[in-house]
């Protein structure tokens, strides 16, 4: 059966984070909602010695949007990006801008592979629309920390990151955490391939629901 991007979401926490909640509490019927603007990620991967790991960057705790989290190189599209030519996907260009910018990798389009799409939820002051892809480090590349919105960024396997993540170490936002709950279930690089290759990705755009017990979480549902 192709996998389906909507099938994790069960597995994901429904508490809602106390600043969201917050401003859920001041949420009122003629709020309007910031425009999403447009975005790439790229979950970039290789064979380690442990399995199956990926590069994550630590965020500055300065930066405006995801301060102190642990993320997958990415960013939004730019005006370079949309004017590159016709025939070119500009959340691809993105994807490869990025990606280059952040680790000094040099990905080809027919590198990415879609994996996910998430939108912010509508409470955010500043959100995004960003499409996540796979890629499986090229063997005559080195990713290296190049970013400069980062304190540090380094190889991890998906299970050692989601430890970290259960101790308190690191900051995960729900796609991310998504998407290291999908990976520690694939064992090598060609196995990722093969999943990649037949996947279903839909659009997820968290929602938040007042129940008994406070703000929770709604996730789409895979029917």
């Amino acid at each position: 059966m192709p996998s389906h991007s909507l099938d994790v979401l069960t597995r994901l926490s429904i508490q809602v984070p106390a600043a969201l909640a917050t401003r859920a509490e001041a949420w009122h019927e003629g709020t309007v909602p910031a425009e999403p603007l447009l975005s790439a990620s790229v979950i970039l991967l290789r064979d380690g010695p442990e399995g199956l790991e990926t590069y994550l960057l630590h965020r500055h705790a300065r930066m405006p949007f995801a301060a102190s989290m642990v993320v997958f190189p990415g960013g939004r599209v730019d005006p370079t990006d949309a004017a590159a030519g016709t025939g070119s996907d500009p959340v691809r260009l993105c994807a490869l801008r990025k990606t280059h910018e952040e680790t000094g990798v040099q990905l080809t389009e027919e590198e990415l592979m879609p994996w996910a799409h998430w939108t912010t939820p509508e409470l955010e002051p500043r959100r995004y629309e960003t499409y996540f892809f796979i890629a499986v480090l090229p063997t005559d590349q080195q990713a290296q920390d190049v970013s400069t919105e980062t304190d540090r960024a380094a190889w991890a396997t998906p299970g050692a990151a989601l430890a970290e993540f259960a101790r308190g170490e690191i900051a995960l936002m729900p796609p991310t955490l998504s998407m290291l709950l999908e990976l520690a279930d694939v064992a090598d690089a060609d196995e990722i391939r093969e999943v990649a290759r037949d996947r279903i990705v839909a659009p997820v755009l968290p929602r938040l629901s007042r129940t008994d017990e406070g703000w929770t979480f709604r996730y789409p549902v895979h029917r």
